[in-house]
């Protein structure tokens, strides 16, 4: 998979105290109202949102142009389709703010999200600050940021980003970020809809010296909500550009840590998808997936079944297809019990 990563090309100055709010958008017209209103409850007023419209083909251009009329903070950008990776990188090119936020266009900041992330960030001159958030439609409301105190060693960092129920997470939707900072940051010219966030935030946290924390629940993060679960395909290309982005930042050769912590996260939906491709769609993934399954049956710990996925998907073998659907069905049920 050639790949070309491209630094964004920042088209205004910046304008000191504004935060620039990156809102990506497909299809949603029925929760960006919501996202829409709770950053016009912001108690923190010195904002811009730009709403970058993906190619939508329902009303959410015509959603976010009337909330462009109504209030000059909203920017309205309507753009091809070419995932939220890119389209996140339209709306960095086109901030003006000295901070940059996230928000996914199904989700809905607390009314002092900006208010209290802006005070963090700027008591202490941090490069980013993180907070605790929710999740909608989970029994568990609270997420798995917590205190984690950031370190001089960017290795240590970043393999805390990994981490599941430790650390900043890799999301940059619960995130302020300075955009100097952001800047930085290099997008691959892929489309890309899962797996976009570790992409930016592996380097985010590279060229930062110091972050911060606010312990509350400041964002609402509605995981199963509009999004549309992703498909075997996104999945694996996901962990193949995670991947690729670490060796950049580590001239090719990503440390101890954070391999053992990215084949830790990445291990069962990467080994699961891949098996799960057609065979002709598997082979062009074939030379990524080789170089790194090692690592990835090394960190399976409990479910012994993917070791015989990967096993048979390495052989180039397939299963009958009533057998595969049902060996499908099972892993997925397992996820689901987990």
């Amino acid at each position: 998979m050639m790949l070309n990563y491209e630094s964004p090309q920042m088209k205004y100055p910046v304008q000191k105290g504004l935060i620039s709010i990156i809102v990506p958008i497909y299809n949603d017209e029925i929760y960006i109202k919501e996202c829409l209103d709770s950053i016009l409850a912001q108690t923190f007023a010195n904002w811009e949102a730009i709403l970058v419209n993906d190619g939508s083909t329902d009303c959410t251009g015509k959603i976010i142009d009337e909330y462009a009329k109504k209030d000059l903070r909203f920017i309205a950008i309507h753009k091809q389709n070419q995932g939220t990776l890119l389209a996140r990188k339209t709306g960095l090119e086109n901030s003006k703010g000295e901070f940059i936020a996230n928000i996914d266009h199904d989700d809905a900041y607390h009314p002092q999200f900006l208010e209290k992330m802006y005070a963090k960030i700027t008591e202490i001159d941090a490069d980013f600050v993180w907070c605790k958030c929710q999740i909608a439609y989970k029994e568990n409301p609270t997420y798995y940021k917590t205190d984690y105190k950031w370190s001089a060693d960017v290795c240590e960092n970043i393999a805390m980003a990994l981490m599941r129920g430790q650390g900043m997470g890799y999301g940059t939707w619960d995130k302020l970020i300075k955009r100097e900072i952001y800047a930085k940051v290099r997008f691959p010219d892929i489309h890309l809809v899962i797996g976009e966030d570790p992409v930016q935030i592996f380097q985010v946290a590279y060229h930062s010296k110091s972050a911060a924390f606010v312990p509350e629940n400041l964002y609402v993060h509605k995981t199963g909500g509009a999004t549309a679960s992703p498909k075997p395909f996104s999945n694996v290309v996901a962990a193949i550009l995670m991947k690729k982005t670490l060796e950049i930042l580590f001239d090719g050769k990503i440390p101890c840590n954070i391999e053992k912590a990215f084949y830790s996260r990445v291990y069962f939906f990467t080994t699961y998808n891949y098996f799960c491709l057609e065979k002709k769609t598997r082979a062009q993934f074939k030379d990524e997936i080789e170089s790194f399954l090692p690592g990835l049956i090394a960190a399976d710990k409990k479910l012994n079944f993917k070791r015989i996925c990967v096993f048979f998907a390495r052989k180039g073998i397939e299963f009958p297809i009533r057998l595969r659907e049902f060996i499908i069905k099972l892993v997925q049920y397992v996820i689901r019990s987990r």
